[in-house]
């Protein structure tokens, strides 16, 4: 058994997660990844492939993985193949989202930069542009906290780990200095990993901003209500079937805390002149 840390957490892990750098514990783990061979497919997963049960969460991937989140924060994964090699891929997505969001957490699709001790977001769907959007603000300056998780718990965000996942252009075209990289397999867009360098992270912020990126043909920022910012925090959240009232509850809680954005980015123009331009809106407010 493997051990780690992240959010504070212990995460105890039959398989090696290379994002995460190991650790030696005695403690009980707060997070238990165990791998099981046996499981009946046909029987859970006809149409969807986010399925809720009273006391789990089940998600198959596009690999055919399924992933069992169980109410005491184990992961149990269920290969379709004998070779294990890269369901490591797949679990720092969407199954550990569902595991932190059992431990207390508010979990919210998005990325996440930070001036100081306060934090800018940037929630929206996959392919939105979050993470090449905090990549940028990197380049200008900014520290990065996360991509893909925004991890909130007591009016903090928190650092889930130090990577992101973008193109080796990408990185090379921005001139970010990284620590480290490792290819994906089974990435859908042809992105690897890329680890930002220490200096240029932080670990836990106060989140201030929220920005909901939408395509557009001009560039603009316009402050939207709390009410029309819960329909984009509603659509990222992840959020449980059997705990309604508690996530509306988690997610009003993150609202109170954020002054929200739509921002329209200019889908002809290029990364860094829709990264400018957001760059000063967030800078105009937090620094």
């Amino acid at each position: 058994m493997l051990f780690y840390r992240a959010c504070n957490l212990t995460i105890a892990s039959q398989i090696k997660i290379p994002i995460f750098s190991e650790k030696t514990s005695t403690e009980e783990p707060d997070i238990q990844i165990i791998v099981n061979e046996k499981f009946d497919r046909q029987s859970l997963f006809q149409k969807d492939k986010l399925i809720f049960t009273e006391n789990s969460v089940y998600y198959e991937n596009q690999a055919g993985i399924i992933f069992n989140i169980t109410e005491d924060s184990k992961i149990i994964i269920y290969p379709n193949e004998n070779d294990i090699n890269g369901i490591w891929e797949s679990l720092i997505g969407i199954p550990f989202g569902y595991a932190l969001s059992k431990k207390g957490f508010s979990v919210v699709h998005g990325s996440s930069v930070s001036v100081g001790n306060d934090a800018a977001c940037i929630f929206g769907y996959s392919g939105q542009g979050k993470s090449t959007l905090a990549l940028s603000l990197v380049n200008r300056g900014f520290n990065f906290i996360t991509e893909d998780l925004c991890i909130f718990q007591d009016k903090k965000i928190y650092q889930f780990n130090s990577w992101i996942k973008t193109t080796k252009q990408l990185i090379k075209d921005l001139s970010i200095d990284i620590e480290g990289e490792i290819q994906l397999f089974k990435d859908s867009r042809g992105r690897d990993l890329f680890k930002i360098q220490k200096e240029d992270c932080s670990e836990k912020c106060t989140p201030k901003i929220a920005y909901f990126p939408v395509e557009g043909e001009k560039k603009s920022i316009k402050k939207i209500t709390k009410s029309q910012a819960f329909e984009f925090i509603f659509t990222n959240f992840y959020r449980f079937d059997n705990q309604k009232e508690l996530d509306l509850y988690k997610m009003t809680n993150i609202l109170e805390s954020l002054d929200c954005y739509l921002y329209e980015r200019d889908i002809n123009a290029p990364v860094q002149e829709n990264s400018e331009y957001l760059s000063s809106h967030i800078k105009n407010l937090l620094c």
